[in-house]
């Protein structure tokens, strides 16, 4: 049990490793739809830093459909209205948008 406990670990912590970081004032805000209906918000902020290679874009994307993605996105708008810098982690993969890391939380840097 212990060695699988560890290895889950090493598994956890190498995701997280790979993972982009961001921070700064939010550059660019703006909403799209896929071809099913979901709708994908996709951001940029002044820094993001180790995106992972299979997600070459320099902004970030999330899902609008659920009710973090809604609170990511009221985040987004707010602190973009107060001119707020944000932190952003990324979760690693392109799951919102093929070449775009999905943010996983963002936290407006008062």
């Amino acid at each position: 049990m212990k060695n699988l406990m560890f290895f889950l670990s090493l598994v956890f912590l190498s995701h997280l490793a790979t993972a982009g970081d961001g921070s700064g004032k939010v550059k660019r805000i703006y909403a799209h739809e896929k071809n099913n209906g979901a709708g994908v918000i996709f951001f940029s902020v002044e820094t993001h830093t180790n995106p992972p290679t299979s997600c070459p874009g320099h902004e970030w994307a999330f899902d609008a459909n659920n009710d973090h993605g809604k609170a990511m996105y009221a985040l987004l708008l707010s602190s973009a209205a107060q001119g707020k810098s944000v932190v952003v982690k990324g979760a690693g993969d392109c799951a919102a948008w093929n070449d775009r890391e999905r943010a996983l939380w963002i936290l407006v840097d008062y």
